[in-house]
């Protein structure tokens, strides 16, 4: 991942490297929108889980893994993906109350389904039960 924050030029850019190569392979780029074609779960996981140790950078598996997690552009993740999350969530630092709860919200979001949370209680009409999806909210 490459930061920039240059005057007119700033975004976030997602490379990848690949041993025995003398050149990146630019995944997807952030300036307001992501852009590019992503990556499945398979391959978040691939990268997460190895870092190359002769490159600088985040060695981290667990931290690696919510770095890309924006790229996630699979719409069928495996169901193993929440437990996975849900342990990387935890493993830096995130309470294990809540860590299963937000891992199911980011998937949700990243694949654009719907979550249905019974505790959450609509601030407009005090119900319970509401079925939210990215931005939006049904009863």
């Amino acid at each position: 991942m490459i930061y920039r924050n240059l005057d007119g030029d700033y975004g976030t850019d997602y490379l990848l490297t690949h041993s025995g190569r003398s050149y990146v392979q630019q995944i997807a780029s952030w300036d307001g929108d992501v852009t590019g074609t992503g990556l499945t779960w398979h391959e978040l996981i691939r990268i997460a889980d190895n870092p190359a140790s002769t490159v600088e950078g985040v060695q981290d598996t667990a931290s690696r893994l919510l770095l890309v997690l924006p790229l996630l552009s699979d719409l069928d993740v495996p169901e193993a993906a929440s437990a996975g999350l849900t342990s990387a969530l935890t493993a830096i630092g995130a309470p294990q109350d809540t860590a299963s709860s937000t891992a199911g919200h980011l998937l949700a979001h990243l694949t654009r389904t719907s979550v249905h949370d019974p505790a959450w209680a609509s601030p407009l009409s005090g119900s319970r039960g509401v079925i939210r999806s990215a931005g939006h909210s049904m009863e």
